[in-house]
């Protein structure tokens, strides 16, 4: 009577590739996610010997010698191959496929452009004073800590442009600044050019009462200030800074919004100003609150951010501006509804709002270097 022959005992060929395969699954586990598949010594062409003394050869050419001398075939040989080509799987680390690595350098690497929104309404003289006053302390902490700080400055007036449109007269027929309702001063030197007066243009002249009243002379041709005015920064920001006081409608978020369109900073009279790889930080400085420039706190923020690409990381808004609808503000309640324009900082991501009532706005304007500081660490250009 014949008997079934007993199936081979799995080679230490198999229990070998279990132990590789479970190496490799821990070694998945250990946090490496790079580099591709890492060879290990395969069992390929290796010859291994058995306590029962048994010779056997696979496809891939391993042997393995026992006392019997004999050579397995049929189940036994299926069984090796098996083992053999476990073995040989095992052999490889399945680390899955390389990460994508994004090339982009992260942070602005000190380039920031700073937009300052100033109203020139009858009662702004003494905020835009302590706004300039504040200027060296905000400008400077920045510069000292961005050891490549590129800089670009511009300041756009929130009554349209920089002219006095009741000045009409004077600034287009330019026969004398003896016309009634212009200040003595008035710029009339015949030079103005169509950026002067264009909503959201870059204020390179201002003609309004306690005004600067002249043509600020920039280092460029752009109507910002860059790196290149850096021996009279402090008086260029302060020429274009000092917008006056007057019969000027104060709509800064209709001129924020102005100032961004891709018309002007797309070979306009803002071009170059936004760059794609810098933080883009907004100050707004409005004595009274906003409530006749069109759309909402959240319409100018949206479209503020799609400026940047959509990235909220890349915008710092600060806003100086009324406080008097709050109970313990500073400036006194007198029962306003909220201000529009402090809704607009609590919907930026990263902004700050502070009353113009403040007798001193350096404070305010170091929270918000440090918080440019700390968008610039980690903005990641779109």
């Amino acid at each position: 009577m014949l008997r079934r022959r007993p199936p081979a005992l799995p080679s230490v060929v198999v229990v070998v590739a279990l132990e590789l395969a479970a190496c490799a699954r821990d070694n998945t586990e250990t946090g490496f996610t790079g580099g591709g598949s890492q060879p290990v010594t395969s069992a390929s062409g290796s010859t291994s010997t058995s306590s029962s003394g048994s010779t056997s050869t696979s496809s891939s050419g391993s042997t393995s010698t026992s006392s019997s001398g004999s050579t397995s075939t049929g189940e036994d040989s299926a069984s090796e191959d098996a083992a053999s080509t476990a073995a040989a799987s095992a052999g490889t680390w399945d680390m899955g496929t390389p990460p994508d690595f994004d090339p982009t350098p992260v942070g602005c690497k000190g380039k920031i452009d700073f937009l300052f929104v100033i109203s020139s309404h009858f009662e702004m003289t003494k905020y835009q004073d302590r706004l300039k006053a504040a200027f060296p302390v905000f400008v400077g902490l920045l510069g000292q800590e961005l050891a490549d700080f590129d800089y670009q400055i511009m300041v756009v007036s929130a009554g349209g442009n920089a002219l006095l449109n009741g000045c009409s007269d004077c600034y287009m027929m330019c026969d004398g600044c003896d016309v009634p309702g212009c200040p003595e001063d008035f710029p009339c030197d015949g030079q103005f050019v169509e950026c002067d007066i264009t909503e959201g243009a870059g204020v390179t002249i201002t003609g309004n009462f306690d005004a600067s009243n002249k043509r600020c002379e920039l280092a460029t041709e752009h109507r910002y200030i860059t790196t290149a005015d850096a021996a009279t920064l402090e008086e260029s920001f302060t020429c274009i800074a000092t917008l006056g006081a007057g019969p000027k409608t104060p709509v800064a978020m209709e001129v924020l919004v102005s100032a961004l369109e891709p018309d002007l900073l797309e070979g306009g009279c803002n071009d170059g100003f936004v760059r794609p790889d810098a933080l883009l930080v907004v100050v707004v400085v409005q004595a009274t609150q906003d409530t006749l420039s069109p759309g909402t706190p959240a319409s100018w923020y949206d479209n503020l951010v799609n400026v940047k690409g959509g990235n909220e990381d890349a915008v710092v808004v600060l806003v100086i501006s009324d406080d008097s609808d709050l109970r313990g503000g500073v400036c006194p309640d007198v029962g306003l509804g909220a201000n529009p324009l402090r809704w607009f900082t609590e919907t930026a991501a990263h902004g700050r709002f502070l009353s113009r009532c403040e007798g001193d706005y350096g404070p305010f304007l170091e929270q918000g270097a440090a918080l440019a500081l700390d968008q610039c660490a980690v903005l990641v250009p779109q």
